[in-house]
C-alpha cells in the first residue's frame, strides 16, 4: 500500500509518497514538471492546467490562486479548490506516479472545524481524490519532524515537549507535543494569518503607486484571471526578495509587468527593506486593523500562554512563509528558553508528514480493529473464572471484618442502649445496615487493596492475549505494556451491582441468622433465661415450646421487648468476637464461591467488560514508530 500525502497550500502545494514497508523517507512526487508546485489553477482550450503552466504559456481562463484561503468564507472558491485538486490527480496518474489504489492523505487548517473538515473532504473526493483522509497541517508537521531523519533532532529533546509552528500561505498552525508521543499533541492556530496577506498588500501599494492606477483598479476589478496573474508576480517578488536576505543586507527586488486588458497597461512591484517594513508594519484589513507584526507577536504570545505551564525546549518552524527572517526572530523572542530550528525543505515537510499519517493512521485502525475484536469477553472472562480462587477469599475476609465494625458493632450497642426495641427490630436494622455499608465508599476502600493484587497476578496472562497483535501490526510491546494494577479502580467490578445479586442477599441473611443465633443463645431461650429470673421464663418457655413447637414460640420471642436488665452481659462480647467473625465470613465466602452462580458470573462479566475498555484505551494511546 502507498499513501500519498497531498499538501494542498494556500500559496504552494507539493506532494509526497510513501511506501508501506519500504524504510525510505516519503519520497516528493513532480506535478507539472514541479516539485513544490504553485497553487494556481486554469483552463487551457478546455483543458486544467495547474501551477506555472496556467501563466506562462499563455494566460488561462479562469486563472486563479489564494483559493483555499477563501474556502470557509467564499463558496465561489470551492469550484477552484475542486478543479485544482482534479488537476493534479489527472497529472500524477498520467505520469503513473499515483494509481487508484494509492491512500490519499490531504491537509487542512489545525483551526478549521469539524463541519469544515468534513465539507472539504467531500470536496475533494467530488473531485476524484479517492476516500481521503483529512489530518490537520500542524499534526502532519509534527510527524515529519519526529520521523523525518533529515530533521535530525535530538530525540531526548522532542521526547519532552515541543511546539511546532508552520506558516503558510494563509494560516499559522501550532501542534504542541507535551510527552514526545503523537497522542500527546494539541493543536490549534490562526486562520487568516499568512504570508499571503504580504502578496495581496505589496500589490496592492503597487497599484496605488501606479501612473495607471484607475485602469490598474479596473482590471483588477472585472478580470479574475489577471488579478490572480499579479498576485502571483506579487509572491515571486515577496519570495526573492526574503530569499536574498539571508545573503545580502538591503536587497532591492524590482519587476515590471505587462498587463494585456483592454489595452495595455504596466505595473512596478518593488520591494525594499523600506518597502517590506512598511508591508510589516501598516494596518490590514484582514486583520481588524493589526499589522501583519502585531498579529504574528499575539499569535505566538497566545501559543506562550497555552503552553506556559510546561513550556516547550524546542520551536521547529516550517512551511513556505517561515523563510522570513523575522518570523524566525519573533519566535526566539517568545519561547526564549526554546532552541529554534527551521526546517531544512519547509516547502515540502507538510506533504511528507501526511504521508507518514497516512500509514500510522490506517496501521493504528487496523490495530486497534483487531485489539477490539480478538480481546474478547471469552478469553477475558477465562482468564478472570481461573483466578477467582484468588480473589474471592480476601474479599470474604475483607467484607467479615467491615460489617462487623460498621455494623454489628454499633447496632449491638444500640440494642444494649434500648434504642433497638425487639430481636426483629435488631434484625431488620442489620439487614439494611449491611446492604449500606455494602453499597458505600467504605467497601471501595477496604476492597481496593485485594483486587489490586488480584489484578497483579493476571498481569501476565492477558498480556499474552496482546502480544501476537502488536507483533502482527508492528506496534512495540512496550505500548501495551499493561497496568493492572495501576488501573484497579477502573477495572474493579462495581460493588452497587454487586450487593444487588441474590446471593449477597442470602449471604447478608445469613449474617443476620449468625447475630440472631447468638443473641438467642442457639436454642432461642438463653438470653431470656440468664440470670435466676430467667430460669423461670426458660421453664415457661420450655413448656410453651412443649405443646406449640418451636417456630412459633422463635417468632413471638423476636416480638418481644426484652428487658435492658437482660441485655448485659456477655453480649457484645459475644457478638463482637471472633466466633462470630469467623461465622460471618464463612456464611460469605460460601455464597461468593458459588461455581457459575449469579454473583460469579457478574463479577466475571463486569472485569471483562471493564479490562476490554481499559485494553482499548491503551491501544487509542499506542504509536508507531517508523523506519
Amino acid at each position: 500500500m502507498r499513501y500519498i500525502g497531498f499538501d494542498l497550500g494556500d500559496g504552494e502545494s507539493a506532494v509526497a509518497a510513501y511506501e508501506q514497508g519500504s524504510g525510505i523517507e516519503p519520497v516528493i512526487l513532480p506535478v507539472a514538471g514541479a516539485r513544490s508546485l504553485l497553487s494556481a489553477v486554469g483552463l487551457l482550450n478546455g483543458e486544467i492546467v495547474v501551477g506555472e503552466r496556467a501563466y506562462t504559456d499563455a494566460l488561462a481562463d479562469r486563472l486563479s490562486v489564494r483559493f483555499k484561503s477563501r474556502f470557509s468564507t467564499d463558496p465561489a472558491s470551492h469550484d477552484d479548490l475542486a478543479l485544482f485538486a482534479r488537476g493534479v490527480l489527472a497529472d500524477l496518474y498520467q505520469s503513473g506516479s499515483a494509481g487508484p489504489d494509492d491512500c490519499f492523505v490531504v491537509g487542512c487548517p489545525a483551526g478549521w472545524s469539524a463541519a469544515s473538515r468534513a465539507r472539504y473532504r467531500e470536496l475533494l473526493q467530488s473531485a476524484g481524490v479517492p476516500l481521503p483522509q483529512v489530518i490537520s497541517e500542524s499534526r502532519a508537521a509534527f510527524l515529519y519532524a519526529k520521523y523525518a531523519r533529515t530533521v535530525a533532532l535530538d530525540v531526548d529533546v522532542i521526547n519532552q515537549c515541543a511546539l511546532v509552528v508552520d506558516i503558510g500561505s494563509s494560516t499559522l498552525d501550532f501542534a504542541y507535543i507535551v510527552d514526545g508521543r503523537e497522542t500527546g499533541v494539541g493543536t490549534f492556530g490562526e486562520n487568516n494569518l499568512g504570508g499571503g496577506l504580504l502578496d495581496a498588500a505589496l500589490l496592492r501599494r503597487a497599484v496605488e503607486r501606479s501612473p495607471q492606477r484607475d485602469l490598474l483598479r479596473r482590471v483588477l476589478a472585472h478580470s479574475r484571471s489577471w488579478h490572480s496573474y499579479l498576485e502571483i508576480q506579487a509572491r515571486r517578488v515577496k519570495e526573492e526578495y526574503f530569499s536574498r536576505l539571508h545573503d545580502e543586507q538591503a536587497p532591492v527586488v524590482r519587476r515590471q509587468v505587462r498587463v494585456c486588458y483592454d489595452g495595455v497597461q504596466r505595473l512596478t512591484l518593488t520591494l525594499d527593506p523600506q518597502e517590506a517594513e512598511t508591508l510589516m508594519q501598516e494596518p490590514l484589513e484582514e486583520l481588524d486593523g493589526r499589522s501583519f507584526v502585531s498579529a504574528l507577536k499575539e499569535a505566538l504570545a497566545q501559543a506562550a500562554r497555552l503552553t506556559s505551564d510546561e513550556p516547550p525546549r524546542l520551536v521547529l518552524i516550517t512551511g513556505g512563509a517561515s523563510r522570513m527572517p523575522l518570523f524566525r526572530e519573533l519566535c526566539q523572542e517568545a519561547f526564549e528558553a526554546a532552541v529554534v530550528v527551521s526546517c531544512p525543505e519547509p516547502e515540502f515537510s507538510i506533504a511528507k508528514g501526511l504521508a507518514y499519517a497516512g500509514w500510522i493512521d490506517e496501521n493504528l485502525r487496523a490495530f486497534r480493529a483487531a485489539v477490539r475484536e480478538e480481546i474478547t469477553d471469552a478469553r477475558v472472562g477465562g482468564v478472570a473464572r481461573r483466578a477467582l480462587n484468588q480473589l474471592l477469599p480476601g474479599v470474604a475476609d475483607a467484607l467479615a471484618g467491615l460489617l462487623m465494625e460498621e455494623a454489628v458493632a454499633p447496632l449491638t450497642q444500640a440494642w444494649k442502649r434500648g434504642a433497638i426495641g425487639t430481636l426483629g427490630e435488631l434484625n431488620d436494622r442489620l439487614a439494611q445496615r449491611m446492604r449500606q455499608v455494602l453499597a458505600s465508599p467504605l467497601t471501595e476502600r477496604v476492597l481496593a487493596p485485594v483486587i489490586a493484587e488480584w489484578l497483579k497476578g493476571m498481569d501476565e496472562e492477558l498480556q499474552e492475549l496482546v502480544n501476537p497483535i502488536c507483533d502482527r501490526y508492528d506496534v512495540p510491546r512496550r505500548e501495551m505494556k499493561l497496568n493492572l494494577a495501576a488501573g484497579a479502580s477502573a477495572l474493579a467490578p462495581s460493588v452497587q451491582g454487586v450487593v444487588s445479586l441474590s446471593p449477597v442477599g442470602a449471604a447478608l441473611g445469613a449474617v443476620v441468622s449468625v447475630v440472631t443465633a447468638v443473641l438467642c443463645g442457639g436454642g432461642g431461650v438463653a438470653l431470656i433465661a440468664a440470670g435466676p429470673v430467667g430460669m423461670l421464663a426458660g421453664l415457661v418457655l420450655g413448656a410453651v415450646a412443649s405443646a406449640l413447637g418451636w417456630g412459633p414460640v422463635n417468632a413471638a420471642l423476636m416480638r418481644v421487648h426484652v428487658p435492658l436488665l437482660l441485655r448485659h452481659g456477655l453480649l457484645e462480647k459475644r457478638l463482637t468476637g471472633d466466633t462470630v467473625r469467623a461465622r460471618i465470613r464463612e456464611a460469605l465466602r460460601r455464597e461468593l464461591q458459588g461455581e457459575n452462580g449469579p454473583f460469579q458470573t457478574q463479577l466475571v462479566e463486569g472485569f471483562s467488560k471493564a479490562f476490554r475498555a481499559y485494553v482499548y484505551g491503551v491501544a487509542q494511546a499506542a504509536e508507531i514508530p517508523i523506519g
